[in-house]
């Protein structure tokens, strides 16, 4: 099978990318210990939800995710202490302090719902005051020093802020902005870490078992049966295996590392540049999080701002995702016509029906989460139940081999599937660490926002700024996203964004319909959806965009590429994920809002789609140069324009675009 060609050692790789420490021996069972418990904890309560109250759980949860954040991530990168694979021992007295800081809320829960009514003490501000502190600390260990300066921008606008102009605020004590950032519900504990500690991390710790089952070795398999044997073949089978890990894995970094490994060193083989190959994976990689059922975690912190259910979130998913892919697959065919290059011979690929019947059981828990999500279960029972199908599976395939075959001892057999859950709890409970960091400490830049009303400030003002040329707050509510989430995880770049810029496209629609936001948003709530993906599209969108591209730089690294070509490509690939987005304001109907079950709704849906899946070829044809053939550089100009052309929402333009295409291919076909 062609997964099995390894050239690294995927969780090494990771490690090393994400500079967690190499631990041995006791500090290696002590993480194992913690970060199973961790898990243990969620599932268990997933299975009751309500057992108990959600301010306990996400105290609970924030002091799991801060114990390790200090125990696996070095004070410095790359320092001695990283490279030694120990646990300094001012780490360990720092996992504890935070630990103990973090449960402050569940250990003193009842008194301080009584205190919120008569005032707080001074140990409350203390410990409130060296919350703060630990978590941006550990935020900036385990996910980005990037994040860590935002939220101190914030930190110190809410204090001095009062000072600025345009953006002034009344004056605030140092008690008030500690009450506010960590003794309520509008800052650290508020709804980010909220999403985090009970829908996120089921779906990651369900992406962990899923992982360590096996079935990333068989949704690899099966993509290359697909289209292993195509025109550039691995790069196509690339697309579509990232797209089946990544909507589990959430991550871009990590879907690039995980897949990336198996599927760069066979582009390269077939001929693909290092550059090329090293961007493929990411591009696709970040696909994932905007492709359905799951979506990475950034999909939950939508529902619950947007206040909808999610699976109306996947249900608009579906067909910007399909968008995009479709990009990023028209991309790879045309640069590997391009460059001639074939597919993997026949023999070395597996058959798609032997694939499928070896393991078509790894379907079942995507089959159980999308039969329960649109069966109107919960997100947490859905990722519930879907752990437990893993869980048996992981179990029964072992016990079902050795019956089958006899080559082990049965207490061999045992071994295996106890090592392997415990794997997976603890990679689970790793994993949901920078996840959760991020949203605690996008919680501090909320609850300043909540605090100052900062949100309403910046929409007026860019309003202002515009003139109320729509287009414009587009762009420059792209261009913060991007910048953004060059430094922040989408998740925590979607939470910024969507607190600080997506008001103002909101406000300008609520214009446009001659209404005050809170009555649009009352009478049109699906409308403020479109506002919420396009932030969402591009803060994924970052993770491509140079030149700080993480998911483009973990291809690389794979690749043996240069960081900055692999970038550039990585940007080339998936520049999809910059023009979708657009259309999500000027026709919403691609997100299925206002589609009815009609001839004419859907036809007029049909009509967008196909113009655009056009549109976006012209636009690969313009950024690779080819399409029916090589293009001359002022075709790749024409294509790309005509690809604009056919996006725009005007009819008017989008025959010009096709008028123009046509004549592009047929002067192509007459060489």
């Amino acid at each position: 099978m062609v997964s099995d060609v390894r050239k690294f050692d995927v969780t090494k790789l990771e490690r090393k990318f994400f500079h967690e420490r190499e631990l041995t021996g006791k500090q290696a069972v002590l993480i194992v210990a913690i970060s199973s418990l961790f898990s243990a904890f969620h599932v268990i309560n997933g299975s009751y939800t309500g057992m108990l109250p959600i301010d306990i759980v996400k105290s609970v949860h924030l002091a799991f995710v801060m114990a390790l954040a200090f125990l696996l991530f070095p004070l410095r990168k790359n320092s001695e202490d990283e490279k030694k694979g120990k646990i300094p021992l001012y780490d360990v007295a720092l996992a504890v302090i935070a630990s103990y800081v973090a449960l402050y809320i569940a250990i003193n829960y009842s008194a301080l719902l009584h205190r919120a009514a008569i005032g707080f003490t001074t140990t409350d501000y203390v410990i409130s005051a060296l919350g703060i502190i630990l978590v941006l600390e550990a935020t900036r260990r385990a996910v980005n020093p990037a994040l860590v300066v935002i939220a101190l921008i914030f930190i110190l606008y809410a204090k001095f802020g009062t000072f600025l102009p345009l953006i002034e605020h009344k004056a605030y004590s140092w008690k008030e902005i500690l009450e506010h950032l960590y003794l309520t519900k509008e800052g650290i504990f508020g709804t980010p870490l909220t999403v985090s500690a009970t829908f996120v991390v089921l779906f990651i710790i369900f992406g962990a078992f899923l992982e360590k089952s096996g079935a990333g070795k068989f949704f690899i398999d099966l993509a290359y049966s697909l289209t292993g044997g195509l025109v550039g073949g691995p790069a196509k089978a690339a697309v579509v295996s990232s797209a089946l890990m990544g909507t589990i894995s959430g991550s871009s970094v990590a879907n690039t590392v995980t897949t990336g490994a198996f599927t760069i060193p066979l582009m390269k083989r077939v001929g693909y540049k290092p550059e090329f190959a090293g961007a493929v994976e990411p591009a696709a990689s970040t696909g994932g999080q905007i492709m359905p059922p799951i979506m990475g975690a950034a999909a939950f912190i939508m529902a619950e701002f947007v206040g909808m259910p999610y699976v109306n979130i996947v249900y608009a998913a579906i067909i910007p995702a399909f968008l995009y892919f479709f990009g990023v697959f028209t991309a790879v065919d045309l640069e590997a016509r391009k460059e001639n290059l074939k597919g993997l011979p026949r023999e070395e690929l597996p058959s798609f029906f032997g694939v499928l019947k070896s393991g078509w059981y790894y379907l079942i828990p995507l089959a159980v989460i999308i039969y329960m999500l649109v069966g109107g279960y919960t997100p947490i029972l859905a990722a519930v139940y879907a752990i437990l199908v893993v869980v048996a599976i992981i179990i029964l395939n072992p016990i079902l081999s050795n019956l089958k075959k006899r080559e082990r001892p049965w207490g061999d057999v045992a071994k295996e599937i106890i090592s392997t859950l415990m794997d997976a709890l603890s990679h689970g409970g790793r994993s949901a660490v920078a996840v959760a960091l991020a949203c605690a400490s996008a919680g501090i830049i909320v609850g300043v926002v909540t605090l100052t009303g900062l949100g309403f400030k910046i929409a007026a003002a860019a309003l202002q700024i515009s003139q109320g040329q729509i287009l414009f707050i587009l762009m420059l509510t792209m261009l913060v996203s991007l910048v953004l989430g060059m430094g922040v995880p989408t998740t925590a770049n979607y939470i910024i964004t969507s607190t600080i810029a997506a008001p103002a496209i909101i406000t300008f629609m609520a214009l446009s319909y001659g209404m005050n936001v809170r009555d649009f948003i009352d009478q049109f709530p699906e409308l403020i959806l479109p506002a919420h993906m396009f932030v969402f599209y591009f803060g994924v969108a970052a993770d491509l965009t140079p030149p700080v591209a993480l998911a483009a730089y973990a291809g690389s690294a794979i690749a043996g590429s240069d960081p900055w070509k692999t970038g550039l490509n990585a940007f080339k690939i998936g520049i999809g994920k910059y023009l979708v987005p657009y259309i999500f304001i000027f026709t919403p109907s691609v997100l299925l809002i206002g589609v009815n079950p009609t001839l004419d709704s859907i036809s007029s849906l049909l009509i967008v789609v196909l113009s655009v899946m056009v549109g976006i070829v012209a636009v690969n044809a313009g950024t690779i140069g080819y399409l029916a053939g090589k293009l001359k550089n002022y075709e790749r100009v024409v294509a790309f324009a005509t690809g604009l052309l056919l996006l725009s929402p005007d009819i008017q333009y989008k025959l010009l675009g096709l008028i123009l295409l046509l004549v592009i291919v047929i002067k192509q076909l007459r060489k």
